[in-house]
């Protein structure tokens, strides 16, 4: 990732709407080279998105019969697992548009799934305070390789890095689990913790809190450096946040409707835009390091490009 890059938001602008969901949009997810955009929404449905172009290029449905809450997609852009309210996950194949393989049940409904493990594995989160591992390559076996319950509510987010896999929650934790070593790294924070975001160069998380506040946290020392609030409403509705390309700043929605970005060193918040009828539920940044997208409730995706 390339730190040299400068970001003027001022300069961005919202220069496509994509518009095709019938209902309010949870997940936004650019696959990994940055080209094509994956959204998930209420109406049961994800779409594939050339968002350069404003095009819809395949739209994937009748897995699930509740809303879509997250997605994950695979480092050859060949698959991806959505999950949602079905207490389910499913694996599609992107040209297709087939289900190859599903993964279940939980108890409750599926906050949040994670691919690791060199792609090998997958991790479902969920309401019912737990994280079940999969084998991504086994097409036959349907029961879970491990089952973790080290959670006290529910379980909202799962990010993988090189051996390590990393899980928030609404009690306050974030737990980094070294799948290697069978190590546990428990950091607590006074609020619940409904999404984070890891910084390019894995020094900084960015904790977006059910208490409006988005809590900068050192990962070696699980110290808080700062505390960005005051500009974003956040209790109700899980609104994830992303650093910026050269982690200088944080980007996050809003329940009002609001994109806004925060200066991490001033705590300050330097844009405050509001384009959206309803809440800002995702933000996407691009590999790119030329776009983002903001997803709504108001059914809209809209990609930001900067104004030349």
């Amino acid at each position: 990732m390339n730190k040299s890059k400068t970001q003027n938001f001022h300069l961005y602008e919202p220069q496509r709407a994509l518009q095709g969901h019938k209902a309010q949009i949870y997940v936004a997810k650019f696959n990994f080279d940055g080209q094509y955009l994956l959204t998930g929404s209420q109406d049961r449905s994800i779409i594939l998105w050339n968002p350069y172009k404003e095009t819809q290029l395949k739209q994937y449905f009748g897995a699930h019969n509740y809303e879509v809450q997250d997605l994950a997609i695979l480092q050859d852009n060949s698959k991806f697992v959505s999950c949602g309210g079905d207490k389910i996950a499913f694996l599609w194949d992107v040209s297709t548009g087939q289900v190859i393989k599903k993964f279940g049940p939980h108890s409750t409904r599926i906050n949040c799934v994670g691919i690791g493990g060199e792609q090998s594995i997958l991790a479902t989160g969920g309401y019912d305070c737990e994280v079940k591992i999969w084998d991504l390559k086994d097409k036959k076996q349907n029961q879970p390789i491990q089952r973790i319950k080290e959670f006290q509510d529910s379980v909202t987010q799962i990010s993988f890095y090189h051996h390590n896999m990393i899980v928030s929650s609404i009690d306050g934790h974030i737990r980094t689990f070294d799948i290697r070593k069978g190590i546990i790294q428990e950091d607590f924070v006074k609020a619940g913790i409904f999404k984070f975001s890891s910084s390019f160069d894995d020094r900084l998380f960015a904790l977006s809190c059910n208490d409006s506040i988005i809590r900068i946290l050192e990962r070696s020392s699980g110290s808080i450096l700062a505390a960005l609030q005051g500009s974003h409403i956040s209790n109700q509705y899980s609104i994830n946040c992303e650093f910026s390309w050269n982690d200088g700043m944080i980007l996050t929605g809003s329940e009002d409707g609001k994109l806004l970005i925060y200066d991490i060193l001033t705590g300050k918040c330097q844009v405050t835009r509001k384009l959206h009828d309803k809440c800002v539920s995702s933000i996407a940044l691009s590999t790119q390091q030329n776009s983002f997208v903001t997803a709504s409730f108001d059914n809209v995706a809209l990609l930001w490009m900067e104004q030349t």
